[in-house]
């Protein structure tokens, strides 16, 4: 019978978080479809998460080496932490070059522990790193949980079309040309791709809020108040 604590993937982001963020990490959740992302100055660690040691969990992280050599994977901590199940997995993480955290009930919450450390000395994919880095820093707000699913998460790409709506909803119709001075140079392709429904062509180079639009970016209070802020400063 399997003792193995019953944690949700959810659940083992907080621990995580709060390990690496006592270390001077920046944190991100879901960034990229990485689980987790930790970042301090140039040094860029990827923590999966899983509720057991398998084959999509491995797969995943391997995957992740190519955009980092410091790739974790994060489990609950095993029943049996010495046993020959359990020693018998780390061996193989550590021939992928992968490290270990195990996340523990301690007598006050649970915490992270570091197994192994990442021993990975493969080629890094500078594209999709530069991606990765790219969308932590446009994101402005770290609400997301790693591990979640069927969830909205919160984006850069997100940010900017909440902005969007926002000077819309305040000064009406726009030209594409003064949405751009305030929300960026991906102004015209949230418009055009409108992918939530937000916007709507008035006229060519106009663009006014939807009804959806409205009704939607009522839900992301905090994104909101970010962007009046902006608008403030202009």
């Amino acid at each position: 019978m399997n003792h193995e604590p019953r944690l949700k993937e959810t659940e083992l982001f907080e621990p995580v978080r709060h390990h690496f963020e006592t270390k001077g990490f920046e944190v991100a959740a879901e960034v990229n479809h990485c689980d987790v992302v930790a970042l301090k100055d140039s040094q860029l660690i990827v923590i999966e998460l899983k509720k057991s040691l398998n084959m999509t969990l491995l797969t995943q992280a391997v995957d992740r080496q190519s955009l980092t050599r410091e790739v974790f994977i994060a489990i609950p901590e095993p029943s049996k932490p010495g046993g020959k199940r359990f020693r018998a997995q780390q061996k193989v993480v550590k021939r992928l070059g992968l490290g270990l955290i195990t996340v523990y009930q301690s007598p006050l919450r649970y915490a992270a522990n570091i197994r192994l450390t990442p021993d990975f000395k493969g080629k890094i994919n500078q594209r999709r790193r530069d991606q990765l880095l790219k969308e932590i820093a446009g994101r402005t707000l770290q609400r997301n949980v790693g591990g979640s699913t069927g969830i909205p998460v919160y984006t850069a790409y997100r940010e900017s079309a909440v902005t969007l709506a926002n000077l819309l909803m305040i000064q009406g119709p726009t030209t594409v040309s003064d949405l751009r001075q305030l929300a960026g140079e991906k102004t015209q392709s949230i418009l055009s791709r409108n992918i939530y429904g937000w916007f709507e062509r008035e006229a060519r180079g106009i663009y006014k809020l939807s009804n959806t639009g409205r009704t939607e970016i009522a839900e992301y209070p905090e994104l909101n108040a970010l962007a009046r802020q902006l608008l403030n400063r202009s």
